[in-house]
């Protein structure tokens, strides 16, 4: 799905409608959010009919010529609800078909940071009903001075630490962007032009995990001092997960074998060519044990989960077990309490967090910080030797190609004698690393 948010700045203006119809005919959005439209009553009326007929439409007057939110989204696609508790957002409750429900929230803030506590509050509310959430929108407010140029310096103020307060008490992640790094522009000139970036999507950890391939894209800024948000829910770049060594594995105790035994297979060449091909048997070897055998384990979770109720269930209603199905039991809730720490260690390991001592279960802590480690660690764009910012998979690759065979390419003729087997040594234990350490 792909949503497009605007801050139009009026949208009875000339070239409001044209501008509009251009970014929906190249980027075929879904749902779009305009924010101050600065219309009410039956001018905002003649601007609704104006869309296309293929749209539906909810909307929120402005206040004089403040404000002011129209929501549209196509016909015949997913199930929308629409609503709103507060003249600051748009709430759109989005349902497709064999799949649950997530909550679209289209903020447009107000300048006021006295008024915005009103948001913060809503929303907070919203997120505490537990669905996954996404917040796209006008926010008129920045989190640190890098969202700034230009202009008075950054100053720690009370509204954007209410602001930073907000989204860390309830577990928001910015999702990013690719494109212009600010979506404001005063469009003044000299000393007194002003950049900012005010609009901005965030989502619940449960949103990321839901749609994991997300993209945010600023747009150019035209026929409006702000620039348009696309985000789309699928990205539509492929990405193969590098081989990781699990730390699960080492609890069971075939894990050791296979790895002795992928070790143990003659295997020619020179030092470094027998290391590199004992670690790639030992990847096939433990990727295939670990898809045959120890299988999934969110899934077989599930399904010891499944066997125990059925067990209790049987035994309340027969008042009591047989001698073999509470040997089953008592071996299901064993099996169920070593899936259970396996699951803590995979999400240990996954979330990078070192001090939290062994044995304390908190498995959505360790999965929130997962999800949020992956969003800052996600590669958007990269700056060419010339300093120029490139975006997309296929120029990000090159860029990363360049800069190690640049620094990785051997000069057999201007190598010095006993160099080579140094450098061999080392990139054995770099390949090495790269396999088996995360």
């Amino acid at each position: 799905m792909r949503i497009l948010a605007w801050n139009c700045r009026g949208a009875a203006k000339p070239a409001f409608m044209s501008s509009f119809r251009r970014l929906v005919q190249i980027h075929s959005p879904e749902i779009c959010l305009l924010y101050e439209t600065r219309l009410s009553g039956s001018g905002l009326d003649r601007v609704v009919r104006r869309f296309e007929v293929d749209w539906e439409s909810y909307v929120v007057e402005s206040q004089g010529l403040s404000g002011g939110i129209v929501a549209l989204w196509k016909r015949g696609g997913a199930t929308v609800d629409v609503f709103h508790n507060c003249s600051q957002q748009v709430l759109m409750i989005i349902s497709a078909p064999n799949a649950a429900p997530w909550v679209l929230s289209g903020v447009y803030a107000s300048t006021d940071h006295r008024t915005r506590r009103v948001l913060w509050d809503e929303l907070t509310h919203l997120i505490a009903q537990g669905l996954p959430t996404a917040i796209v929108g006008d926010f008129n407010c920045i989190l640190e001075g890098s969202e700034k140029r230009g202009g008075r310096a950054f100053t720690d103020t009370v509204d954007r630490r209410e602001f930073r307060d907000f989204l860390s008490r309830n577990g928001l992640v910015d999702l990013g962007f690719s494109g212009p790094q600010f979506t404001w522009c005063n469009n003044q000139s000299g000393q007194a032009r002003v950049w900012e970036r005010l609009d901005r999507a965030i989502a619940s950890t449960d949103w990321l995990t839901r749609f994991p391939s997300y993209r945010v894209s600023h747009l150019p800024r035209i026929a409006s001092d702000h620039c348009p948000l696309l985000i789309s829910t699928v990205s539509g770049s492929s990405h193969q997960c590098p081989f990781r060594f699990e730390k699960v594995w080492l609890s069971l105790p075939q894990s050791w074998d296979i790895v002795r035994g992928a070790w143990s297979l003659p295997v020619r060449g020179d030092p470094m060519q027998r290391v590199s091909r004992k670690l790639e048997l030992t990847k096939r070897r433990l990727r295939r044990w670990n898809r045959e055998v120890v299988g999934d384990i969110f899934r077989r979770l599930e399904e010891v989960e499944a066997a125990i109720a059925d067990h209790q269930s049987r035994e309340d209603q027969m008042g009591a077990l047989p001698e073999a199905d509470m040997v089953s039991l008592r071996g299901l809730l064993a099996t169920h309490h070593s899936i259970l720490r396996q699951h803590e260690i995979f999400w240990r390991q996954k979330s990078r967090i070192q001090w939290v001592r062994e044995g304390d279960r908190n498995t959505s802590f360790f999965h929130r910080s997962t999800i949020i480690r992956r969003q800052r660690n996600m590669i958007r764009s990269l700056r060419d030797e010339q300093g120029h910012r490139v975006e997309g998979d296929s120029a990000i690759t090159h860029i990363l190609l360049d800069f190690f065979r640049s620094r990785w390419t051997e000069d057999c003729e201007s190598d010095p004698a006993g160099q080579l087997p140094r450098a061999a040594s080392q990139i054995i234990r770099l390949r090495t690393l790269c396999w088996f350490v995360q």
